[in-house]
């Protein structure tokens, strides 16, 4: 459980989580966060496991594929976005990507 006493009172962050596995694809969607850097946390330990091990922890989120890809397929990239929360619109103007390096593996 997230302490919302240390939100930012105007944004809330989420982390968006990719697979370059099978084609590419949309996985799943975690937050909201307290901060960028807590998203930014939870997706870079997120990178070579699967969006379903996250949910499995009791991480807050919603899958956005077909079950078995979120089951199967590693989470190799990501997305930190932030959405107002007067509005909950997406913030178009910012946002952070990252992730794994195309034929680096763990060490």
């Amino acid at each position: 459980m997230v302490d919302s006493s240390t939100w930012d009172a105007d944004w809330q962050f989420y982390a968006v989580v990719e697979t370059t596995a099978r084609g590419g694809h949309l996985l799943a969607t975690f937050g909201p966060r307290p901060s960028a850097l807590d998203a930014l946390e939870l997706a870079v330990r997120s990178v070579n496991h699967t969006a379903y091990s996250l949910l499995e922890q009791g991480i807050a989120g919603s899958p956005v594929q077909d079950p078995r890809l979120v089951e199967q397929c590693p989470i190799t990239s990501f997305t930190i976005r932030r959405r107002s929360t007067s509005t909950s619109e997406l913030d178009q103007r910012w946002m952070l990507t990252g992730g794994k390096r195309p034929g680096r593996g763990r060490r």
